[in-house]
C-alpha cells in the first residue's frame, strides 16, 4: 500500500474534483464543522461574518451576472460592441470550483484526532497484515504537538508522539525539523534533572 502524502491527496483532487473530500464534508453537521473549527483556533463567529459578506457581495453580482447571461443570449446584432465578450459564468464556475477545491483540500489536510491503538489480537494466518495504516496527515499533527511537548520539556511525551507519527508516516520520520525534535527529546530524557 503507497503512502499518501500532501502532493498525491491534492493531485487526486485536481483529477477528482474532490468529490470524494466534498460529500465528506458535506455529511458533517454545521454544530461538528464548528468544533473542528473552534478546536483548532479559528473565531467561528468571525469566519461566519466573513463568509456572510462574501455571499452578499455573491448575491449583488448575480444581476450583472444575470444582465451577462441574457446579452450573450441575445443575436449579435442586439449585442453591445464591448470588444470581446467577457465569460463572467465561466469565471464565476472557476471560482466555485476553486472554493470548493480549496475547502475539500482543508478538510483533507486537517490532522485527525488520534485514538489510542488495542493490541490486536493474534493472527490466524501466516499472511501479517500492517496494524497501522498510513496517514501523513495525523502523522504531521502528531508531528506538531511532540514539538510542543518538548518545547514544555515533556520529553516522554514527546517521544510518543513521534513515535506514533513514525509508525503512521515513516517517510516523514527523516525530515531534518523531526530529527532535530527526536534528538533533543533523547537528550532531555538522558539529561540529569538539576537539583
Amino acid at each position: 500500500m503507497s503512502t499518501r502524502r500532501p502532493k498525491n491527496v491534492w493531485q487526486q483532487l485536481v483529477d477528482e474534483v474532490g468529490e470524494e473530500e466534498i460529500e465528506r464534508a458535506a455529511s458533517v453537521s454545521v454544530e461538528q464543522a464548528e468544533a473542528e473549527l473552534a478546536a483548532a483556533g479559528f473565531d467561528v463567529p468571525a469566519e461566519r461574518a466573513k463568509a456572510n459578506a462574501f455571499l452578499d457581495a455573491l448575491a449583488g453580482d448575480a444581476a450583472v451576472v444575470a444582465v451577462a447571461v441574457a446579452e450573450e443570449s441575445a443575436p449579435p446584432s442586439a449585442r453591445p460592441d464591448r470588444g470581446r465578450p467577457r465569460p463572467v459564468v465561466t469565471w464565476l464556475a472557476a471560482a466555485a470550483a476553486a472554493t470548493v477545491a480549496g475547502g475539500a483540500l482543508y478538510t483533507a489536510l486537517q490532522p485527525r484526532a488520534v485514538t489510542p491503538v488495542s493490541p490486536e489480537p493474534p493472527l490466524t494466518s501466516a499472511r501479517s497484515v500492517p496494524s497501522v495504516v498510513p496517514d501523513p496527515v495525523a502523522a504531521a499533527g502528531l508531528r506538531r504537538q511532540a514539538a510542543a511537548a518538548c518545547d514544555a520539556e515533556q520529553w516522554s511525551e514527546c517521544l510518543a508522539m513521534l513515535d506514533q507519527a513514525r509508525a503512521s508516516d515513516p517517510d516523514g520520520d527523516e525530515t531534518p525539523a523531526v530529527r532535530a525534535t527526536r534528538d533533543r527529546a533523547v537528550r532531555g530524557v538522558h539529561e540529569k534533572p538539576n537539583p
